[in-house]
């Protein structure tokens, strides 16, 4: 339940209203000018790639709308990267219709900053980059957590010694997630997390429940139950940032979107730093950016594309919040092709590919 609050004087009453109907008309509007009043959020769904985070063993038959996992003995399992980004992917349509300005640390099944994973170093330390760069103002990281020993419930995590305002963030989010959640609470606590650490703004790590217990694990392979974690930790975004009451939250219900309609797709190298950094030798390859977009021109998110690569092999990749999808490709001259992978939409985009480097 939320703490009890003191009885607010009916000047400080009219005060709380009047914020949050300004935060209203200003959603309601929808300009760039209510988008910067709002603190940019820094979504950060820990794991990716290779590295699978903690493993949860699911009765068979259970439907979760996560990628089917199956262990080395065949049981139908969830991993702890799929329902971060699950949960991320949602928490960031919730800010992002209430005019928040979002980052997501990763969109796709990758490390930070959606390359390949390649060590936890390297992974950490992109999502910490994206978030100290942007500037984001609050940076919100996204795990599930395991333990040898039997046990259930939500933390949240700051670093050691945390400043006020981090302190409160934390608590804001740990109340509402056990209020959403009804799991045992185990309180804010304090450890030196990579990302909590490095980053420079208030941080939190959010430990949502344990896929080592039979009873959490079952919870979070529910669509409706991980939507209530993203509107449990939205809702007290949006009440730390002075906004007032979030409204009704902890539904589990998500709010229909309309369809995205892709209108137009460029093709660009990503350079020879971005490359690297995703693990392609320059000489035989590189890393190129399929960016979609509306009529408009804005960025349109979750469009699957499908990639005709030089060497005549397919790939399928689908577009992050930012518009854009990474493609590796190789240097053996040709020709890239990249298409809307959608029944009657038929927007295309190609480029030339330089051949391979003696």
């Amino acid at each position: 339940m939320w703490p009890r609050r003191r009885r607010a004087s009916g000047l400080d009453a009219r005060v709380r209203t009047g914020r949050t109907l300004l935060a209203a008309i200003l959603i309601a509007l929808g300009t760039a000018a209510a988008a910067s009043a709002l603190p940019v959020v820094a979504i950060d769904p820990g794991h990716g790639g290779a590295d699978s985070g903690a493993v949860g063993v699911l009765a068979p038959g259970t439907v979760t709308g996560l990628e089917p996992r199956i262990n080395a003995q065949l049981q139908p399992v969830i991993f702890e990267k799929d329902v971060n980004l699950d949960v991320a992917n949602r928490l960031n349509a919730w800010l992002m219709a209430r005019g928040f300005p979002t980052l997501m640390t990763r969109s796709t099944d990758n490390a930070g900053g959606d390359v390949p994973y390649t060590d936890v170093g390297t992974d950490l330390r992109a999502r910490t980059n994206l978030a100290n760069g942007r500037p984001a103002e609050i940076f919100v990281s996204i795990h599930q957590n395991s333990a040898d020993t039997p046990a259930s419930g939500t933390e949240t995590y700051v670093r050691i010694g945390a400043p006020a305002p981090t302190q409160a963030l934390a608590a804001a989010i740990q109340r509402s997630l056990v209020a959403c959640l009804a799991l045992t609470d185990r309180g804010v606590r304090e450890r030196s997390f990579f990302v909590v650490r490095e980053t420079t703004m208030p941080a939190v790590l959010v430990e949502g429940g344990f896929l080592s217990s039979a009873t959490d694990v079952a919870l979070l392979a529910q669509p409706d139950f991980r939507q209530k974690m993203a509107e449990a930790i939205g809702g007290a975004v949006w009440s730390y940032a002075g906004l007032g009451d979030p409204g009704p939250i902890c539904s589990g219900q998500a709010a229909a979107a309309p369809a995205p309609v892709p209108a137009a797709i460029t093709v660009a190298r990503a350079g020879r730093a971005l490359t690297m950094r995703a693990g392609i030798n320059p000489r035989r390859g590189d890393l190129w950016i399929a960016t979609v977009r509306d009529k408009a021109g804005n960025p349109v998110s979750s469009i699957p594309l499908r990639a005709r690569l030089p060497n005549g092999k397919g790939v399928s990749v689908t577009s992050r919040p930012d518009g854009k999808a990474l493609i590796a490709v190789p240097r053996r001259g040709g020709t890239l092709a990249v298409a809307v992978d959608m029944p009657g939409i038929k927007v295309s985009a190609s480029a030339k590919v330089p051949g391979r480097v003696a």
